[in-house]
Order: structure tokens, then sequence, then C-alpha cells
């Protein structure tokens, strides 16, 4: 059983935000599958069905991005049997829209979420999906722009590379990550 948690912050003026990415990505996965996320659980919104013939929970954590390490962690406790079967899918400020990276494990790269995630399970070697989100050159503090939407001239790219996610994590539930990592972190938005 494969748990699938998508990073983002919970209420309605986040929703559209670029810091929403891996949610958005749960979302679509969600109604590919007919998966229904309305239960309650592990500080979560869940949803249990099947992706690739395979048995997947979807989770949307309710707690803040910062604090996602409290709703992975209870997930983790209670559910989550092995690691590996725990696949993290968040934004990447440090990618350009459009491409996606699967890895293994590895650090936070200084995206809180995982940050939080990466305390709290005292690990770092789960799965993790991330989403590129950068479409211009960013110093400083990115706090304002990971919690703005997209621009109307970014929505089709943004739309491909959540349909591009999503065929990621199916692939790797049904075949594994290493033949999901082979197809998808060479891939891009508009390439085949």
């Amino acid at each position: 059983m494969k748990f699938i948690v998508g990073l983002g912050n919970p209420g309605m003026e986040y929703r559209s935000t670029k810091h929403n990415m891996g949610s958005a990505v749960v979302k679509a996965l969600a109604k590919e599958n007919h998966i229904r996320i309305n239960q309650k659980l592990h500080f979560s919104l869940v949803g249990r069905g099947k992706i690739s013939g395979e048995d997947a929970v979807l989770v949307l954590p309710e707690t803040y991005m910062n604090l996602s390490g409290h709703a992975v962690g209870e997930l983790f406790r209670c559910e989550v049997k092995d690691v590996n079967d725990l696949i993290i899918i968040c934004d990447d400020i440090n990618l350009e829209l459009g491409k996606i990276r699967l890895k293994t494990h590895g650090s936070s790269g200084g995206h809180k979420g995982l940050e939080s995630i990466v305390a709290t399970l005292r690990r770092d070697d789960f799965p993790r999906l991330r989403v590129g989100i950068a479409t211009e050159v960013h110093k400083g503090d990115i706090t304002n722009y990971v919690l703005s939407p997209f621009k109307r001239k970014e929505m089709r790219n943004v739309t491909h590379v959540i349909s591009l996610a999503s065929d990621a994590i199916t692939c790797l539930v049904g075949k594994g990550i290493d033949i999901a990592m082979n197809k998808f972190n060479k891939r891009k938005v508009g390439t085949s």
C-alpha cells in the first residue's frame, strides 16, 4: 500500500498558490482514480482507493506547510509499515515550472514542509516528487512568491505539469520508483 501525501496549506486563500502544488497533484490523482478524499484522520484529509491496481491512500495534511511533519508523523506512526511506501509530493522553487524530479531520499533543500517531515521522522530516506514552480530568478525571501498564484499566461504549463506529476506517481505505484525515475526525471512539459 502506498501513502501519497500532497503538501500544501489548508484554506481557500492558499488553494491556488504555488506552494500548494503537492496538494494539486494529489487532487488530480483522486479525480483520475475516483478516490474521495473526505476522511478526517492524522491531522489530514484522507482518501483510500486503487491506483494502477494497487492499494493507495491519498493524504492532504490540514496542518500548515511548516508543520507538515505533525500530520506525516502521525500517519507514519499509525499506518505506514515501510518508509518506501511513503511518497511526499511538494513544490520546488529550484526547479523550472514544467519540470518534475523523483528522488528516493535527500535533504529538504530548504523546503519548509520537507524540513518539518525530516525533523519529525528523524530520517530523510523517503521517496519524494518535487514539482517545479520557478518562473523567474529569485533572490532573498521567497515567501511572497510561493504564496502567490501563478499568472494567467502560466496556467497551461501548470495544468500540464500537474498531469505529468500525476502520471509519474501512477507509474511509481504500478511499476516502482526506479522505472518511474528513468521515465520521468528526464521529461519536461512539452516533451514526450
